[in-house]
């Protein structure tokens, strides 16, 4: 876990709070995309040492499910290799929208 931060928020004005806001949703952002990308990799460079691509896996593992899978329902605003069909669970990323504001209306493809 990180350190506690030495910045004193009680002596930032209100525009310097938001500021600082914008500047740490940009940075999760893109911490967020880079983590994707390295994670993405390895998996690639794993299906590659099996002799697949990811694309590969990925048809694979669709085939397991009922014929054809759910359609994708849903897109991430911020990736648009990112759906859901709107069943099971909710990914991280919806929820994520959802808590920035956004509306299931709003990711609807």
């Amino acid at each position: 876990m990180a350190k506690s931060s030495s910045i004193d928020l009680s002596k930032l004005s209100l525009e310097e709070l938001e500021s600082l806001a914008k500047d740490i949703e940009t940075e999760v952002t893109t911490r967020r995309q880079a983590e994707r990308e390295r994670v993405l990799g390895q998996m690639r460079e794993l299906a590659a040492s099996l002799g697949l691509t990811l694309e590969d896996v990925v048809r694979l593992e669709r085939g397991k499910g009922s014929a054809g899978g759910a359609q994708p329902k849903y897109r991430s605003p911020s990736d648009p290799n990112l759906t859901w069909s709107g069943r099971g669970k909710r990914p991280a990323w919806v929820n994520e929208a959802l808590a920035a504001g956004k509306s299931l209306d709003d990711l609807a493809i």
